[in-house]
């Protein structure tokens, strides 16, 4: 199997481009995306639980601690809570736009504090692939790219 790796400077330039486009993506949209999400979780279960004891074969082969492999390590339980943790995700109100204050100046000009995305959100952690998803799930409700 071909492994394609890319810096991080690239990744980020790609992040902050895809930000751009996210910002925009209506309610339903983004919703329609994490009801696929959640739905790809549980119908590639098989895949995802095959590719996940390949990453157990390598932290064994690494010596990684046991709660470093309990933490890495995936069932069809964890994959079935992580689709229904992402179905969560989409039934919360979309934060983008809502107005959270305004006022009007004595010169007519209306004043508002509206959420915006941040644009790009960056997250470090390891031998976690929930967090994978609900970091991905997140952002995307919230418009931002990670």
């Amino acid at each position: 199997m071909a492994v394609a790796t890319r810096s991080v400077t690239d990744i980020c330039h790609a992040a902050k481009a895809a930000a751009r486009e996210l910002a925009q993506v209506d309610s339903a949209t983004k919703d329609r995306a994490l009801l696929a999400i959640a739905d790809a979780l549980e119908a590639r279960v098989g895949e995802i639980l095959e590719a996940n004891a390949r990453d157990l074969e390598a932290g064994r082969e690494s010596a990684l601690s046991s709660a470093l492999m309990d933490r890495l390590a995936l069932d069809e339980r964890r994959v079935a809570a992580m689709a229904t943790g992402v179905r969560e995700i989409v039934a919360l109100p979309d934060p983008v736009g809502e107005v959270l204050d305004g006022f009007r100046l004595p010169n007519g000009l209306d004043v508002r504090k509206v959420r915006v995305p941040l644009g790009v959100v960056a997250v470090v952690y390891e031998a976690r692939p929930n967090v994978t998803i609900d970091a991905a799930a997140l952002c995307l409700k919230s418009g931002n790219a990670i």
